[in-house]
């Protein structure tokens, strides 16, 4: 029998998400998927999955699992509160644990993954993977078409995950942690002017740079709406166009002038003139923001944009590779970490914030 996951608290937009439906925009089916995808490859790697393994994505709460029928090794990316509540005949036993790590959850335990914090939301990755029918080559859940995930929706209290045939031997792996965690930027977000940027009036186009957007309460996975300073359109082009295809991260500027950036769930075509486009390794920084976190944007080149994209897989790839062995407890295995090869990468092991879970051992 393979380990199940059961939903104990729902949490808040929890839903089943992999890197998103790829090809399949022609047919009008938005792309989906996670909306920090290098924390989804993160969190598989620490649990041996790879890395386009399906997991649970949630937003401002987490859910509580639990497992039954084994046990499994479990990773939550992000910034993020955990708990694992044990049951035994003695009672019960909370203990807290690390965000960007791995750790063992068996059938007496209970993980408790609680509010985010600074970001919208995190990502849970589990050995061997979600189980869940594909669609279009995808896991990813799209809930405004019921498509994909679990039954198309979130997920709900009592809900059952079934989890891939390797949940078992991947199991059996040792704890890991990932010693240098991602950090939210703070720089513009970079974008690349056009495709209707001519559609715009010169003070607008100086504004959209110049100017500070706000994310609107009303955002969701669909797009991102900003609040701000506004944008006129010249009135020979006027605010409409015929609907033409967009993509994940097109700014549009409807009637009302303020722009909408399009996000993961976006539609596939759009008949509002498209001022700039959000460049792919930045897309990840609004889609996890909070409503009321303030934007600048900085004009890039396409080749500078593809330049970025490459720059940002290659800082993940270096992550996954920084990735060390942990000792069940939650601290760094100095065995491990003396094997370890670190020419490429020096690492000050008298910092603690270096190390989730790391243990100062000139306090004791």
């Amino acid at each position: 029998m393979e380990p199940v996951l059961l939903i104990d608290k729902a949490g808040v937009q929890s839903t089943v998400q992999d890197h998103g439906r790829w090809g399949a925009q022609e047919q009008g089916v938005p792309i989906c998927g996670t909306i920090v995808p290098h924390w989804m490859e993160i969190a598989n790697a620490l649990v041996g999955n790879k890395a386009n393994t399906p997991g649970v994505e949630f937003q401002i709460l987490g859910p509580s699992i639990s497992v039954k029928g084994g046990s499994v090794k479990v990773a939550v990316c992000g910034d993020v509160s955990l708990e694992i509540l044990t049951e035994s005949d003695a009672g019960s036993q909370t203990r807290k644990i690390s965000a960007w790590r791995s750790f063992t959850l068996t059938q007496n335990d209970k993980l408790i993954v609680g509010a985010v914090h600074n970001t919208k939301g995190g990502f849970l990755a589990v050995s061997g993977g979600v189980n869940v029918p594909s669609f279009l080559g995808s896991a990813s859940t799209y809930m405004r078409s019921s498509l994909g995930g679990l039954e198309g929706r979130s997920l709900q209290v009592g809900d059952q995950l079934e989890l891939g045939k390797k949940a078992v031997e991947l199991s059996c792996c040792g704890d890991r942690l990932c010693p240098s965690a991602p950090t939210i930027e703070e720089t513009p977000i970079r974008v690349v002017l056009g495709p209707q940027a001519e559609f715009f009036e010169e003070k607008s186009i100086e504004a959209f740079f110049n100017a500070e957007f706000i994310i609107s309460k009303n955002s969701d996975r669909m797009g991102a709406r900003l609040e701000g300073k506004a944008l006129s359109h010249k009135t020979e082009f006027g605010s409409d166009l015929i609907s033409e295809g967009v993509v994940p991260g097109s700014i549009q500027v409807p009637g009302n002038r303020q722009p909408i950036i399009l996000l993961n769930d976006g539609q596939t075509v759009g008949g509002y003139p498209k001022i700039a486009t959000v460049v792919s390794a930045d897309l990840h920084r609004v889609a996890n923001a909070l409503p009321g976190t303030q934007l600048h944007f900085e004009a890039v080149t396409a080749e500078e944009a593809c330049l970025l994209a490459r720059s940002s897989k290659e800082k993940t790839q270096r992550i996954i590779k920084s990735i060390m062995t942990a000792s069940a407890d939650g601290f760094v295995n100095l065995k491990a970490l003396y094997e370890t090869n670190l020419i490429s990468g020096v690492v000050d092991m008298t910092e603690p914030s270096h190390f989730p879970g790391y243990l100062d051992i000139s306090e004791r």
